[in-house]
């Protein structure tokens, strides 16, 4: 949307089709041009080539397979000119091991329908699969004083950092520059950190 706003053109792709309704909405109050498609990352295209890519808040972490990985950026490459660049992010395994761990509960009001909910959150970090996972279960008051349950897994995987630079080769790119954070407030680090939570990765295109 931010891209949008600087007058760039955007196209804005999701598997889910529930953010893609939720993205037009938002374009067009702002009377935005952002092209919104439903698309698998591994297999998207567009229209035309672009000079920028980005990918951000672990998105790649959901791919399962190393061969997913060298496939998106791969499809990533050819989405790009020559010349351009990709700009994504990966949590790292601190951010399963400590803040996904464990057991959260919490209720409030829905600000939207003026119900209330209960929400329970528990997790955890499989070392011998490197896959975080939290489950996520919300009751929602109903009429009548009775409750709905809803339910999701969420499951991620960690990319060691020797794998992400070996693939992005693989595909055709050039590593400019990485940051690792070791928490929200903590300014970035250009080395890799023992206890990163996010690391930023800027990679470019090679011409030819």
């Amino acid at each position: 949307m931010e891209f949008a706003r600087r007058g760039m053109k955007v196209f804005a792709l999701d598997f889910s089709s529930e953010m893609c309704r939720m993205t037009r909405e938002k374009a067009r109050a702002e009377h935005l041009d952002v092209k919104v498609t439903r698309a698998d990352m591994r297999t998207f295209h567009l229209p035309v080539q672009v000079d920028l890519v980005t990918s951000e808040w672990g998105v790649i972490n959901h791919l399962r397979r190393r061969a997913d990985l060298v496939r998106t950026f791969r499809q990533v490459a050819r989405a790009l000119r020559p010349g351009g660049y990709f700009y994504f992010d990966l949590h790292q395994r601190k951010v399963y091991e400590e803040q996904w761990s464990g057991t959260d509960v919490g209720e409030g009001v829905s600000r939207r329908t003026g119900r209330r909910f209960f929400v329970i959150q528990r997790g955890g970090f499989e070392r011998n699969r490197g896959t975080g996972w939290t489950e996520i279960t919300v009751f929602v008051e109903r009429a009548g004083g009775l409750w709905k349950r809803h339910g999701e897994r969420v499951e991620e995987i960690f990319w060691p950092h020797g794998e992400i630079v070996r693939d992005l080769k693989r595909a055709g790119f050039r590593l400019l520059q990485f940051f690792d954070f070791a928490d929200a407030q903590a300014a970035p680090s250009a080395k890799k950190l023992a206890g990163g939570l996010r690391t930023m990765y800027l990679a470019r295109k090679i011409a030819g």
